[in-house]
């Protein structure tokens, strides 16, 4: 049996670690090494065996301790495979930096690699990284990348690597290809010393299965979609009842979804909708009145009335297509739907919620039931002026900073013999919208921004994974790691060519 140990550079909360752990193989994380506290605790509560390093991978006394630990294990295991993970620090190479100027410092990172190879001579080097990674080189006096040297320093990297005795692949991994819930494209590299072989792992998904036409391999599924792994039943908050307005931008990008995800990629409803009548009249009123109602389209015949309720003076209904009256100092209003209690015993029959309710049993079986015919639901990704995604996809990539970028969820709620009302404050996508909604027939738009238990299982971690610290915390832990059904199929792949390799050398 092969004994492989890993060091985990830049362990974050665990994401290669995880893989690793989940693969099918008998390769154990050793050490872990991390400048983050947090992160690193995270990463202890799951992965208790490994030792941890909280530092920074610069750290020569972090290569000290390392080194001790492999002559042990070397002690210990004298055939032994020991591979160093390394998941650089990306945010410099990134595109996500636009033209913003890099940080020289952080970009070096990868020189700093070079003191672990000398001093723990490991069997392999594994590397993850963004694409930009390959474009590498040096910076102008302002801090920005000089475009005619672009990528000069990652090819003499990767040749002052090679010199340490190792041979060299890399490849573009979609963590979609195998089987991930995440479209998330990642640089990886392999330097295996001498004779080792270098293995990656088979394409086990696709985007359309139907055009696959390579008959020498199995046939592939189709990517998983996102929507497998997101909580429905919460739909998050309407954009139109919110304490801070959502801003124009993020107004923008739910419009551009709305257009991609609901209508197919069809404006051409604002022409429908701005048309002029039999009578010569714009169908549209002013901004500052209420619009028609809109007749609901044959595919959407669901029907949702909602009225407003106050609860003062004699208590009023009133319609939510027309100005709310007089707000009172104290919350009094409510927006009522098509709910009712279904009595789960005998033969009761459902009760409406504005009636009193029926004896409560030892055994109470009462439930509340509320029509939210929620039938357009897709992602909303801030990142890069980026439209969204289909949930019918998988999700895109999940980036650290989801306190600045969050990715999140559009739920619409649709229906029939509605009003909408544009008024003086609103800005021209909200107008937009609004128009929309009501060719559409939706009575709603709610959002919310993804929950960790989603993110985790959308980076491929288990469902019972610990991640301590606050959410923002734990978005970013999930948004910086690895994503796991990659790392774990990149081992599987990488310790059955290990055997192979084994085997036939035993052989000959």
């Amino acid at each position: 049996m092969i004994k492989e140990f890993v060091i985990d550079l830049f362990c974050g909360a665990g994401g290669t670690s995880t893989g690793v752990h989940l693969a099918n193989c008998t390769t154990t994380v050793a050490a872990c090494v991390n400048h983050d506290i947090k992160a690193v605790e995270s990463h202890r509560m799951n992965h208790p065996k490994a030792k941890h390093f909280i530092e920074d991978i610069r750290n020569p006394e972090v290569v000290f301790l390392l080194k001790l630990r492999v002559n042990a294990l070397r002690k210990l295991y004298p055939n032994c495979i020991i591979t160093i993970w390394a998941s650089l620090e990306c945010t410099n190479f990134s595109k996500a930096k636009g033209g913003l100027p890099r940080d020289a410092d952080s970009r070096t990172l990868a020189e700093h690699l070079f003191m672990y190879l000398e001093s723990l001579n490991p069997d392999y080097l594994m590397i993850e990284n963004v694409m930009e990674f390959m474009s590498w080189g040096p910076l102008d006096k302002n801090g920005r990348p000089v475009s005619i040297k672009r990528g000069t320093d990652y090819l003499r990297w990767v040749e002052n690597v090679k010199g340490y005795g190792y041979n060299f692949d890399w490849k573009e991994l979609n963590a979609a290809d195998f089987g991930a819930y995440t479209s998330r494209r990642r640089y990886f590299a392999q330097f295996a010393k001498g004779e080792l072989p270098i293995s990656w792992p088979e394409q086990t998904h696709c985007k359309n299965p139907d055009k696959e036409t390579d008959l020498s391999r199995k046939p592939l599924k189709k990517w998983k979609a996102v929507k497998e792994v997101l909580n429905f039943e919460n739909v998050g908050k309407s954009i139109f009842l919110r304490k801070k307005p959502l801003v124009e931008n993020t107004l923008k990008r739910i419009y551009a979804g709305l257009i991609k995800f609901v209508a197919d990629g069809d404006e051409s409803f604002l022409l429908k909708y701005n048309s002029t009548s039999k009578s010569g009249k714009h169908s549209p009123p002013g901004v500052n009145d209420p619009c028609p109602t809109v007749a609901t389209q044959n595919r959407l015949g669901i029907i949702k009335m909602e009225f407003l309720q106050s609860y003062y003076g004699n208590g009023n209904a009133h319609s939510i297509s027309q100005p709310c009256p007089t707000v009172s100092t104290k919350d009094r209003f409510a927006k009522v739907g098509m709910h009712f209690i279904e009595q789960q015993y005998g033969n009761s029959t459902p009760k409406e919620v504005t009636a009193p309710l029926n004896t409560i049993t030892n055994n109470p079986k009462f439930a509340l039931v509320s029509t939210k015919p929620w039938s357009h639901h897709y992602i909303l990704n801030p990142q890069f002026g980026n439209v969204g995604n289909s949930i019918e996809k998988p999700c895109p990539t999940v980036i650290a900073r989801q306190d600045k970028k969050p990715l999140g969820i559009i739920s619409c709620e649709t229906g029939s013999g509605l009003s909408i009302v544009v008024y003086p404050e609103d800005t021209p996508t909200m107008i937009k919208i609004k128009k929309f909604m009501a060719h559409f027939g939706i009575i709603d738009i709610k959002m919310r921004m993804l929950e960790v238990n989603e993110l985790l299982q959308i980076q491929g971690f288990p469902k019972n994974y610990v991640l301590t610290g606050t959410q923002t915390d734990k978005k970013k832990f999930i948004g910086n790691s690895v994503e796991v059904t990659t790392a774990k199929k990149l081992f599987e792949s990488h310790y059955k060519s290990l055997l192979q390799f084994f085997e036939d050398k035993v052989a000959a």
